[in-house]
């Protein structure tokens, strides 16, 4: 049964339609996802439970083939085996999931729908998604992309009510005034950056890049540990420019840090290789400028010996003048005794 089929069953028999799932937080979040004549789905559409889906079967019943179809896909654009398919095996082209071996033509799509709640508290909604067509024999014919705040299931479909899906130009007609179709999936992928998360061209394609890279099959026994690393660099947030700004001035400020210290080790080598020479001359100076010195305090030396000599003499010579006078005087007293005897 068809989108159209059911909406006309819930009119005539007065019963409302099931309600389409709302967003619960004030950041994009995935809501519902879906797939129309792709792989071995007519139309099947998944919810998401708080931005988060798990898929569950037995191998072959599609798990892969929905993860391939529609992520990172839909935020890629790329229909290339080795950006859609896990493995990157470029046997699985994108127009095996339309004809599949069985049809002569076939055109399909899968979308993605997000929503939050804006600054007013209502519900906002972004679909994105894509159209592809693919002929036996000639491969993908066609490919188109859009972005929509329409919902499907509410005011937008991808099967007319006769049970056709729609080609481009009809969808065109469909999203007039509230949608836009994308011929190129760069354009496409910058206005689902622009409309969903503003991270600019080299972030916005840089972090798909490494989306593509994590998703493969058992990673850890084919792990290129430097392409990774350079892909979860890349996906880094870039730095602001007062920061950046901040960085090259502290390593401007290192590098002539570094400059000044090779100065001053060059300097200190010099002086290191200049230095002993330099001691020498002045001990060579410093003695004979000295020599003078010596000389007149050799002479001070000597003449404060002779004087100490001297002064010794002195002494001397005054205690035996002290004991001549004592004794001349005791003459005189002896000569004058006499004179009175």
């Amino acid at each position: 049964m068809t989108v159209a089929d059911s909406s006309e069953l819930f009119a005539t028999q007065q019963i409302a339609p099931p309600a389409l799932p709302v967003p619960t937080r004030q950041r994009w979040q995935p809501l519902r996802s879906g797939l129309v004549n792709l792989y071995r789905y007519d139309q099947q559409e998944f919810v998401f439970e708080q931005g988060r889906m798990a898929l569950r079967g037995n191998n072959g019943t599609g798990k892969s083939r929905v993860l391939a179809l529609q992520l990172p896909f839909l935020l890629d654009g790329a229909v290339t085996p080795d950006r859609v398919e896990p493995d990157g095996d470029p046997a699985k082209r994108m127009e095996w999931n339309l004809l599949m071996g069985r049809h002569s033509d076939r055109l399909g799509y899968t979308w993605l729908e997000f929503g939050r709640i804006d600054e007013n508290g209502e519900g906002s909604f972004v679909t994105i998604g894509c159209g592809l067509s693919a002929v036996e024999g000639r491969g993908l014919v066609d490919r188109w992309f859009f972005i929509t705040e329409q919902r499907v299931g509410r005011n937008l479909t991808f099967v007319s009510p006769s049970g056709t899906v729609l080609n481009r130009e009809t969808l065109a007609a469909a999203l007039e005034g509230e949608g836009r179709i994308f011929r190129t999936a760069r354009d496409y992928r910058r206005a689902v950056d622009a409309k969903l998360f503003q991270l600019g061209d080299a972030r916005y394609d840089a972090l798909v890049n490494l989306l593509i890279q994590l998703r493969q099959p058992q990673l850890s026994r084919t792990l290129d540990e430097q392409r990774l690393s350079q892909a979860l660099g890349e996906a880094l947030m870039p730095l602001a420019s007062h920061v950046l700004a901040d960085v090259a001035e502290a390593f401007r400020s290192l590098e002539n840090d570094r400059r000044v210290l090779d100065d001053l080790r060059r300097a200190l080598a010099a002086v290191d290789a200049f230095l002993p020479e330099y001691q020498r001359y002045v001990r060579i100076a410093a003695r004979r400028r000295a020599n003078d010195v010596r000389t007149h305090h050799n002479a001070y030396e000597n003449g404060s010996r002779k004087l100490r000599t001297a002064q010794a003499q002195s002494k001397d010579f005054q205690a035996q003048l002290a004991a001549a006078e004592a004794a001349f005087e005791q003459l005189g007293t002896d000569r004058q005794a006499a004179v009175a005897r």
